[in-house]
């Protein structure tokens, strides 16, 4: 029998918001696959687990997965996780997913943290119309094309950003759709966790640490 490949949720920053299945899973599979290597050994390393770990390149998807389905049909389980959160949501997966269900490979979601969910339990947001955009391109031009895909959809919209990108994402957004509501979570459930909120215009000219990692949510209010 083949074994299964087991999509396993882990913490965006603070390693207590790890569930007990998803440890169940970590300690009982037989590889677990991941981006970044380094950074899942200190994960596995806080709870003393120990296993073989292998990488699941994004560089190249179709040779990783063809790897992990080999492994499976040896009779392996395996236990995909992301750099951070839930596996597949703005990160590489899907190819692994297609290969594996055209064999009839069973695949098991072990949920938890995302940092989707974690902006929209405390934005005051509807989640009706949710639209969410993962990172958004790096070039300016691909940034405004995308957004103004929406400009006619009322919706609550929700995005990814760099400290690098958060500040030009913004000034577009103000461009764009105008002053409107939106809530900045950085380094969420990290020590230096800050949610920034209320409207655009004021938060771009107040300032905030341009420093960390960014999830964004907004709500665009279309005209009567």
């Amino acid at each position: 029998m083949p074994g299964k490949l087991y999509i396993v949720a882990t913490p965006i920053g603070n390693l207590s918001d790890i569930t007990l299945r998803a440890l169940e899973t970590l300690r009982n599979v037989d590889i677990i696959a991941c981006e970044n290597t380094s950074r899942h050994l200190k994960l596995l390393s806080h709870f003393d687990i120990k296993k073989r770990i292998i990488e699941y390149s994004p560089k190249n998807e179709e040779q990783s997965a063809n790897g992990i389905l080999k492994l499976i049909l040896e009779d392996k389980n395996i236990a995909l996780v992301s750099d951070a959160g839930t596996p597949l949501i703005s990160d590489p997966g899907k190819k692994l997913l297609s290969v594996l269900k055209e064999k009839g490979i069973s695949i098991v979601p072990i949920p938890g943290v995302s940092a989707l969910t974690t902006i929209m339990s405390i934005a005051n947001f509807p989640t009706k119309n949710l639209i969410f955009l993962g990172f958004l391109p790096k070039i300016e031009g691909k940034i405004k094309k995308e957004l103004t895909k929406f400009i006619d959809i009322e919706a609550t919209i929700v995005f990814f950003a760099s400290s690098y990108q958060i500040k030009k994402i913004l000034d577009i957004i103000k461009k764009i759709y105008g002053n409107v509501e939106i809530i900045i979570g950085r380094e969420m459930t990290k020590e230096n966790e800050e949610f920034i909120e209320g409207h655009l215009e004021e938060i771009i000219e107040k300032g905030f640490k341009e420093i960390g990692e960014f999830t964004v949510a907004f709500l665009n209010k279309t005209k009567d």
